[in-house]
């Protein structure tokens, strides 16, 4: 296992971010892609919130996949799943993974981020798609977020070890951006790019919650930036603090830069 995929590891309690996300909230791009019928595979699941979403697209005449390297998380997702026999979980590695049959369409959102090898892992995605399939990609530029008024400087000293730890494993913070290059070196036609970035405004409903997602970030992957010695536990707990203040009383947006990519063999 390299760096990345080390890094990459879902720590406990992740899924407290995964469950916040629906196909309408976190990947609104699929409902114009994914029809009835489709076989549809969802690379990097997750906890199965819109993975699920997906299989009420395809109806009962599709069939929706989801895999995952993470053994809880999938079963988690088998759990918000049962009883539902158009959708199927897996713990796989998309690099091995070996379907008895090719998708109408896959996706993957917010994945290739955690990966130090991009480009080879969007070429096995073209080889499982049928005949005129449809490869989908969703995932950030880190570089680009936007938080008004700025954060407290324990937070942003925080987010830019986090940056960098990413980057010394290898993992693309500008991915989105790198994207649409990818796709046409694979050979793939008619690519487009939709903006999906998320801006959380002060008095929207889930403000709070969309903006504390950078404390649940120093709640988990914060354990293993202390471990590995970007940041000191001190820090990291004044982080979380002061974060969650300035978002109680001062915050008044935050804009996640999210691009979705999408192309057909």
């Amino acid at each position: 296992m390299n760096e990345a995929s080390k890094r990459a590891a879902m720590p406990t309690g992740t899924n407290a971010v995964l469950d916040r996300r629906n196909i309408y909230n976190s990947n609104s791009n699929l409902l114009d892609i994914v029809k009835p019928g489709d076989a549809v595979l969802d690379v990097g699941c997750g906890s199965g919130s819109i993975t699920i979403g997906i299989s009420a697209l395809v109806g009962a005449g599709g069939q929706v996949t989801g895999i995952d390297t993470s053994q809880h998380l999938i079963e988690l997702a088998k759990q918000h799943s049962a009883g539902q026999s158009n959708i199927n979980f897996e713990v796989a590695d998309i690099n091995t993974y070996l379907p008895e049959k090719k998708f109408n369409v896959i996706t993957s959102a917010r994945v290739l981020q955690w990966v130090d090898n991009p480009a080879p892992v969007i070429a096995k995605m073209i080889q499982l798609l049928d005949k005129d399939g449809c490869l989908t990609i969703l995932d950030y530029n880190h570089e680009k977020i936007q938080w008004e008024p700025g954060i407290p400087e324990s937070m942003q000293v925080f987010y830019t070890a986090f940056l960098r730890w990413r980057a010394d494993a290898g993992m693309d913070n500008q991915i989105a951006d790198h994207l649409a290059a990818i796709f046409e070196q694979q050979g793939l036609k008619a690519i487009t790019i939709n903006d999906l970035s998320e801006k959380a405004v002060k008095g929207d409903p889930a403000f709070a919650g969309d903006l504390d997602i950078w404390a649940k970030v120093a709640e988990t992957r914060g354990l293993q930036l202390v471990k590995d010695n970007y940041i000191t536990e001190e820090l990291r707990l004044a982080a979380i603090a002061d974060y969650r203040r300035w978002i109680d009383t001062t915050a008044s947006s935050m804009t996640l830069y999210l691009l979705a990519v999408t192309a057909r063999v």
